[in-house]
């Protein structure tokens, strides 16, 4: 233990000693400057993107090969063996609208982060980004553990930089107007997410259309 930890240990009571050896650790070896650490943050998120992006493909893929299980299983007439296909494909997707909803949250907050950067307004950028970054990462909590365990990091530091920014009271993360905005990312998120999903995973046919008798182009567009 150094002499500096030792006098803090010594002139602290008990519950104020963690504290204060804190604060003298940080007067000692001081935080970055806020906008490395939200440029840090920013690359941090990125990386988080790239990881989803890449479970997204593989749900993907793995959707394709239900998806084509189950078709096959329709046109066979084999009812049970196409909806235990299509109860896996449900799933799947489930999943997949989760990390979607996620991954564009992600990517509106680091627009906010990226206006935090450029135009200086850090604490109205960054306390809604907060909130929507802790909402998020409980969403995959047990889906993706090592994304929730950097998204709370990246939580984590990002609470430091916008203490740091702030000349005058900071703005209570419980706040209407840090709420609103946090919802409306998450909200924007959730739309884009649906979207996506609707391109990205194909509707599954019903047991009646794959009955029916395959149309040609001509004969659709004579409808």
């Amino acid at each position: 233990m150094s002499k500096t930890e030792e006098w803090a240990r010594r002139w602290a009571g008990p519950e104020e000693e963690a504290s204060l050896a804190k604060r003298l650790r940080e007067v000692i070896s001081p935080p970055p400057p806020v906008k490395q650490q939200i440029v840090s943050a920013l690359y941090k998120i990125g990386a988080q993107i790239n990881k989803l992006d890449y479970s997204l493909a593989k749900l993907q893929s793995y959707d394709k090969m239900l998806f084509e299980k189950t078709v096959n299983a329709l046109v066979e007439g084999d009812k049970s063996k196409a909806a235990m296909y299509a109860n896996e494909v449900a799933e799947v997707r489930k999943m997949a609208r989760v990390i979607m909803t996620v991954r564009y949250a992600l990517e509106r907050v680091k627009l906010r982060l990226e206006t935090a950067v450029i135009f200086g307004d850090v604490q109205a950028n960054l306390a809604p980004a907060i909130v929507a970054l802790r909402q998020v990462a409980g969403y995959i909590k047990g889906m993706i553990p090592d994304v929730f365990a950097e998204l709370v990091e990246i939580d984590e530091n990002l609470q430091v930089a916008m203490l740091q920014a702030t000349t005058q009271a900071p703005i209570p993360l419980e706040s209407t107007y840090v709420t609103e905005e946090a919802q409306r990312i998450l909200r924007d998120a959730s739309i884009v997410a649906e979207q996506r999903l609707k391109e990205a995973f194909p509707e599954l046919p019903t047991f009646e259309k794959a009955q029916a008798p395959l149309k040609t182009p001509s004969e659709e567009s004579t409808k």
